[in-house]
């Protein structure tokens, strides 16, 4: 049984979904006293999960001034890109070499919810399956720094794509079939079992979604 979230952490993580939601919008001032309020618990508990929260960039602080919800430029989402990238690729490769039948089962139940949120046009709902299923190939991948260093990372990536404009707009034809024949390719790739074709094919997936979204091209040196 996993152990029981503490209060700080439960904290925490309901703030994520407040940021996510737009009720925390990127930049705003947090204000202590009308958070713990609003969460009904006292000022030490909901201060620890604040610190959390900068821990994991989530939450910026200066000194003399009040707390405030990140924000992330353009320039920092690309950098993030790559070392998804970067990472994702080593993991579909460790992956690849070692993948049981049950860890592909999996990986495709969870690309067919997917498909069933797509395809209903619940579009908060399959960009979350669609996170899960990069964060199970971490996961799968057998190497725990490797999915701390993607996990250290995956709020503020996340919240960016909900917030920014190039990743919103609902059309499953827009969008919805673009990330499901990417899931098709990255899962092809991971039932050959070949390290060096999933590795190159998880790698070009995220860095042409990516920089095709925010409008950039990749920087020199990247490999494709």
């Amino acid at each position: 049984m996993a152990p029981r979230a503490s209060l700080p952490e439960t904290l925490a993580a309901r703030m994520v979904e407040a940021m996510r939601a737009g009720e925390l919008a990127p930049g705003e001032r947090i204000i202590e006293a009308s958070l713990a309020a609003r969460f009904g618990v006292s000022r030490g508990p909901l201060r620890e999960a604040l610190k959390a929260l900068e821990g994991e960039g989530l939450v910026e602080r200066r000194p003399g001034r009040s707390p405030r919800v990140a924000q992330v430029s353009p320039e920092q989402a690309a950098q993030m890109v790559v070392m998804r990238a970067t990472l994702e690729g080593m993991a579909a490769r460790l992956l690849a070499a070692r993948a049981t039948p049950t860890q592909l089962k999996e990986l495709e139940a969870q690309h067919a919810r997917i498909l069933t949120a797509a395809k209903a046009g619940r579009v908060a709902e399959w960009r979350d399956a669609d996170w899960h299923f990069h964060e199970l190939v971490c996961r799968a991948s057998g190497n725990e720094f490797l999915l701390r260093a993607w996990l250290s990372m995956s709020h503020l990536v996340r919240l960016f794509l909900h917030r920014h404009p190039a990743f919103e707009g609902g059309a499953f034809e827009a969008a919805g079939e673009g990330v499901l024949l990417n899931h098709d390719h990255l899962l092809a790739a991971l039932r050959a079992g070949d390290p060096d074709r999933a590795e190159a094919e998880f790698r070009r997936v995220i860095l042409d979604s990516g920089f095709r979204r925010l409008g950039l091209t990749p920087p020199a040196g990247i490999p494709a």
